[in-house]
């Protein structure tokens, strides 16, 4: 029954900052996942947590413990591993046991404990089979059994799920969020997949060169992104980014989309980029619609045609990609229907779906 806090958490190596002043709140209960490209620093960040990196500064608090200057086995957390790390000299049963038997914890106590691990990950029929006669997705419920068994204050999770296939990443997935559900725990999960961002956390930071972009709820972050970097890193396939010139016409605010397309800027930006001369403009898969005509021309609506370069059918939908201002873009046709390459089709584009960002900054507008 922890919270977790991190205040000023810096990390160097030599000149090079790994982690630049994190400071960050985790109740308890929490399911927080730290997302982000190869070498921001996540799994640097949960490592100093763990105790397995030293910090170069601030402060680490589980509960109310500064941990600072703990061993890694005082600190009360479980960390499961990409590799999953278990011995294969020894059963399923003897794994989940291992940290306790060193604890010097009663034996009656340990088979309880492991019991009550087995039971909730179903490893029951698997307790005298050793590693190397389990599949990848058992040795890695073993991996999570074994930290069940400590009753950690919370669980650490470095990259769980990425040496395992699609399928079974999928019901890993599952797994996870429903033992959170049982555990009632803090969980600080790290992955560079924005898929298992969006699924599993209660709340999501998306990280870059060792800074907090973004923090908030998965829907939020998805919606209300803060800048380029995050719109183009949380969404599946990413938001579509084209750079624009802003151009008057008959006083009116014009949005210059592609070479041959004009179109109006939204009411409630025309203040805010009335004297840009460029914007970068981001929009949604799901937000470039493809219609059978153009009917009414109205002012919340941009409208254009393009001629398609390819079309991916994916069962329930078919993405289509096309060019604007020389940079290819995806559209989502739902309901799909098979579409030829050069085929010109219509779309429209509510405009309260667009995100507008400073072609300087990258920052929302």
């Amino acid at each position: 029954m922890a919270k977790v806090e991190l205040k000023n958490l810096t990390k160097k190596y030599g000149d090079v900052v790994a982690v630049q002043n994190m400071d960050l709140t985790i109740p308890h209960n929490e399911f927080l996942v730290l997302v982000g490209p190869s070498g921001c620093g996540k799994s640097t960040t949960l490592r100093m947590i763990a105790g397995l990196e030293e910090i170069s500064g601030g402060e680490i608090f589980i509960g109310d413990q500064k941990v600072n200057e703990k061993d890694p086995k005082d600190r009360n957390v479980s960390m499961v591993f990409q590799n999953y790390a278990l011995y294969p000299h020894m059963t399923v049963e003897e794994n989940l046991g291992f940290s306790l038997k060193i604890a010097k914890v009663n034996p009656d106590e340990i088979e309880s404990k492991v019991q009550d691990a087995v039971n909730i990950l179903g490893l029951e029929d698997l307790r005298k089979r050793k590693p190397s006669q389990l599949s990848g997705g058992q040795r890695q419920r073993v991996a999570m059994g074994r930290a069940i068994v400590r009753r950690p204050d919370a669980f650490l999770f470095d990259e769980p799920l990425s040496n395992l296939d699609a399928k079974l990443r999928t019901q890993m997935r599952t797994e996870i969020k429903k033992l959170h559900q049982k555990l009632k725990t803090t969980v600080i999960y790290v992955t560079h997949d924005q898929v298992e961002a969006m699924t599993l956390a209660d709340r999501i930071i998306i990280m870059k060169d060792g800074f907090i972009e973004q923090i908030g709820s998965p829907i939020d972050v998805f919606n209300n992104p803060v800048n380029v970097f995050v719109a183009t890193f949380i969404g599946s396939p990413p938001m579509n980014i084209i750079e624009c010139e802003i151009t008057k016409s008959n006083d009116q605010i014009m949005i210059k989309l592609d070479n041959d397309i004009l179109v109006n800027c939204p009411k409630d930006k025309i203040a805010k980029l009335a004297d840009l001369k460029k914007v970068i403009v981001g929009i949604r898969a799901e937000d470039i619609v493809p219609v059978k005509s153009f009917s009414n021309e109205q002012k919340s609506l941009w409208f254009f045609n393009k001629a398609i370069d390819l079309a991916e059918p994916l069962g329930t939908e078919t993405q289509l990609f096309f060019k604007l201002q020389n940079k290819e873009i995806i559209s989502r046709m739902y309901n799909p229907r098979p579409v030829d390459v050069g085929e010109n089709i219509n779309f429209q584009i509510e405009t309260n779906k667009i995100h507008f960002f400073n072609y300087e900054t990258k920052k929302s507008i």
